[in-house]
């Protein structure tokens, strides 16, 4: 038997591949995942031929004719997509002499393997795929281009000249894009951008439940604010480092008001919407081991389509955190039909993050976080700022930008992250203090009607602390 060698098959391939590609318009491009189960955007860049992260994602928009293309990706997902600027595809021949020459080995024979032996492998080789699966480490394995380190991240923001921020699109209160970006999210993710270049120099991108650790992970965004819990598994296993805690929430359930139930301990048998890729779906499991209470669990892809599963008819209840029920409570055409029950199952301490990696963006946005709270213990507003320049207190000599911090030769305290000397009055002026964004989207004049409860500050009986300015 003759076999053609290494060289000529892999100039077979390359013939045949480019000619049948020849005058084409678009590239085939497979969905690929990574170990976890997202989308391995790299490769699938690498497959289409593109370089450029902003360009690819662009042209799978277009492929898919849907921003969020990404949402419903399964393995089995086909883009035709079309080829990268500049791309030209050649098609060559090659004379037969240029080849080199055939090479004549003799056939070896397929060993033969029993059924018995079969199984045996079968088994060894499913045993190191759980080995495999048992070590993984997903906050290391996800996003290869983008490692940070110490200011990394602020000089590739300053560099582009805006901050990309991933929130959600449809969450009443929190991120909203009705012709602008709107919500309390939208706002902390403004705040980080005002403190870093003095205006609200910011692109959002829409992500959604199983997305958003995806962009966060592979450095399409630079911080992520989108109504996120902050827990152990996602802090020490996927590496991802949680700012201070901008809302506190706790889960809860929605009904209908016709059922005329009083608790979820009532609910027996009952049909539970909740986002799979949420804290939901454990917290939800626990609640109803706990009580002894039989349920019928429907998972959903993704969290923000849960409310539609509920409105349909496909459950009967509806669990998530309870801010987010009432957000949606806001949007539905008769929300006096709909109640949300008294059992809060959770503890949900909301707010947003960034990649690990980088103390020097980490500090920036953490502290952006505490100005907004401190603001509001100093008294400081949008409208009284003005009041406090050149104040007696120190603290608000600090805060304002007029004195360093205390320690001998300590530097604006704006300035030593880098920022400019009055990066908390920009903030302030342009957004407000804490309460001030909570009131103006999700707070009792709004349509969500939420108390602050325990999102007061400290001083009024409630758990909002920031540390010293000093």
């Amino acid at each position: 038997m003759v076999v053609v060698g290494k060289i000529i098959a892999a100039l077979v391939f390359f013939i045949l591949t480019s000619t049948s590609s020849a005058g084409s318009d678009t590239i085939r491009v497979e969905a690929k995942f990574t170990l976890r189960g997202f989308l391995d955007i790299s490769q699938m860049m690498e497959d289409a031929g593109y370089t450029n992260r902003g360009e690819f994602l662009a042209a799978m928009e277009r492929a898919a004719g849907r921003y969020d293309w990404d949402r419903d990706v399964d393995k089995d997902s086909v883009f035709e997509v079309e080829p990268p600027p500049g791309w030209v595809l050649k098609t060559e021949s090659f004379p037969e002499e240029e080849v080199g020459p055939t090479i004549e080995i003799e056939p070896t024979p397929m060993p033969t393997v029993t059924q018995q032996e079969y199984d045996k492998l079968k088994e060894e080789l499913e045993a190191l795929k759980k080995q495999h699966k048992k070590h993984e480490q997903p906050g290391y394995l996800m996003g290869p281009e983008y490692t940070p380190a110490y200011g990394q991240t602020i000089d590739r923001i300053v560099e582009r000249g805006n901050v990309i921020c991933g929130t959600y699109n449809e969450t009443p209160g929190f991120s909203d894009k009705l012709g602008v970006w709107e919500g309390f999210d939208v706002d902390i993710c403004t705040a980080v951008a005002i403190a870093i270049f003095g205006e609200p120099n910011i692109e959002f991108v829409a992500i959604n439940g199983k997305t958003r650790f995806e962009r966060l992970f592979d450095g399409t965004i630079d911080i992520l604010s989108a109504t996120t819990t902050w827990t152990y598994s996602r802090e020490v296993d996927w590496r991802i480092e949680f700012m201070p805690t901008t809302y506190y929430d706790g889960q809860g359930f929605m009904v209908r008001k016709s059922l005329g139930v009083k608790s979820a301990k009532d609910l027996t048998g009952a049909r539970v919407c909740y986002g799979e890729s949420s804290t939901a779906a454990q917290n939800i499991k626990d609640f109803f081991e706990l009580w002894q209470v039989l349920y019928k669990p429907v998972p959903v892809p993704a969290s923000d389509e849960v409310f539609k599963y509920y409105l349909d008819g496909d459950c009967d209840m509806y669990g998530t955190d309870r801010s987010a029920l009432a957000g949606r409570k806001s949007t539905f055409n008769e929300p006096e039909n709909h109640v949300i029950l008294p059992e809060i199952i959770s503890k949900e301490p909301l707010g947003p993050a960034v990649k690990y990696g980088d103390a020097k963006f980490s500090a920036i946005v953490r502290w952006t976080i505490y100005s907004l709270l401190l603001a509001e213990e100093l008294g400081i507003t949008q409208d009284n700022i003005g009041d406090f320049l050149e104040h007696s207190n120190p603290t608000i000599q600090r805060f304002m930008g007029e004195r360093n911090g205390d320690l001998p030769g300590s530097d604006n305290l704006g300035v030593k992250l880098g920022l400019q000397r009055y990066w908390s009055v920009n903030i302030i002026e342009q957004l407000g203090n804490y309460g001030e964004i909570f009131e103006r989207h999700v707070g009792k004049s709004t349509p969500l009607g939420l108390d602050r409860g325990v999102n007061r500050l400290y001083t009024n009986g409630g758990v909002l602390y920031a540390p010293p300015l000093k």
